[in-house]
């Protein structure tokens, strides 16, 4: 049973999540409206997770010690290489959805200091 205090954490996660954009990427050809729109909103869903990453502290047999430390490494590895596989596989190429990259990648940053301070207050 040891073990698999470190098998579950945000590593874990993030790499389910890096599948389920692969996924994402590969339904996407040809392109569809419908899974465009959902590529288009991808920036807003994706640091969402990011707030998923930190329910690790409330599963039990998920190891604490240096996870904060282990969350910011995957969420903004993790979001890096999941926002841009989604984003690759939008059907037009432009400014508009590297825009989304960016501000993705704030979101993650800004939620990321937001669920530190609450873990931290909290725990």
């Amino acid at each position: 049973m040891p073990i698999m205090r470190y098998l579950i954490g945000p590593e874990l996660l993030w790499l389910l999540l890096y599948g389920a954009a692969t996924l994402v990427a590969r339904a996407n050809v040809p392109p569809t409206k419908a899974m465009d729109d959902f590529i288009e909103k991808c920036w807003f869903y994706v640091p969402l997770l990011v707030l998923a990453t930190y329910a690790l502290w409330w599963v039990p047999m998920v190891e604490k010690n240096w996870l904060l430390l282990r969350v910011w490494v995957a969420c903004i590895v993790g979001g890096h290489l999941v926002l841009e596989k989604v984003m690759n596989a939008y059907s037009t190429q432009g400014p508009g959805i590297g825009m989304g990259y960016l501000a993705g990648m704030l979101f993650v940053f800004f939620l990321l200091m937001v669920g530190s301070i609450v873990v931290k207050i909290k725990f």
